[in-house]
């Protein structure tokens, strides 16, 4: 096999359906590509070795071990640059940093745009976050909706409206709420801007909560799994996060 085809392996691997395969061919291609935005060269060999790791048929500390036995007793540098016959250091301001970043942004978007989400995520999550969250398990009506159940007593007609209404909370977080979060099986569905707010006066509901704002689709929210931030879920209804 030539060293375009293993190449060519590998890259079909990323789109595996395996997540752990895909995960694992991700991270060799980012790999390689530092290597060619930085003009060095991958053997073939290293590129084999590449490949029967995200197959499953060696480790990672197989392929460490491989690697010292096939280039020797001398501490290994693997690929070798032809400019100045080994790796050079990039220091952290060097715009040589940004160009190799846009090169494996060109070769991996979908990978990057989910690390970007994730890096976004871990600052609105941190403590000098503004955002004040309010996380609402929408299991039963969200259900509903997807069966068409109307005459259930909580179908909604929207991932919306699930989200929004009527919940048990305290005035004060209700006050200070800037987003509610519609969950379900502990990720999250459906993200809502909060503009307005308001307690219902009568009927069933009477002193529940509910909001209006604005779906927010492309927040780095959406689809974040709740075990990320919470210890349990157990019992699940309404969560905060800053308030």
């Amino acid at each position: 096999m030539t060293y375009e085809e293993k190449y060519r392996e590998l890259v079909e691997l990323s789109h595996s359906e395996n997540s752990e395969i895909k995960e694992k061919a991700d991270a060799w291609l980012i790999g390689i590509g530092l290597q060619g935005a930085a003009e060095l060269n991958v053997s073939a060999f290293l590129l084999d070795l590449a490949i029967r790791n995200v197959k499953g048929e060696i480790t990672r500390d197989e392929v460490s071990q491989q690697l010292k036995a096939h280039y020797g007793n001398t501490e290994y540098v693997e690929p070798k640059s032809e400019l100045n016959g080994g790796y050079g250091i990039i220091p952290p301001d060097s715009p040589r940093l940004k160009e190799i970043e846009e090169y494996n942004r060109k070769l991996r978007p979908a990978l990057y745009a989910q690390l970007d989400k994730e890096r976004q995520r871990k600052e609105l999550l941190s403590e000098n976050s503004s955002d004040k969250l309010i996380f609402v398990n929408i299991k039963v009506s969200y259900e509903a909706m997807q069966r068409n159940d109307r005459e259930h007593p909580l179908y909604r007609n929207s991932l919306y409206d699930c989200t929004r209404m009527y919940w048990p909370i305290s005035e004060e977080k209700y006050d200070a709420a800037t987003h509610i979060l519609g969950c379900y099986k502990g990720k999250v569905l459906e993200v809502i801007k909060i503009k307005n707010r308001y307690i219902e006066l009568a009927g069933e509901y009477a002193g529940r909560k509910v909001f209006e704002g604005v779906e927010d689709d492309k927040s780095p929210y959406k689809g974040m799994d709740l075990h990320e931030i919470f210890d349990s879920l157990a019992n699940f209804r309404v969560k905060y996060w800053n308030i």
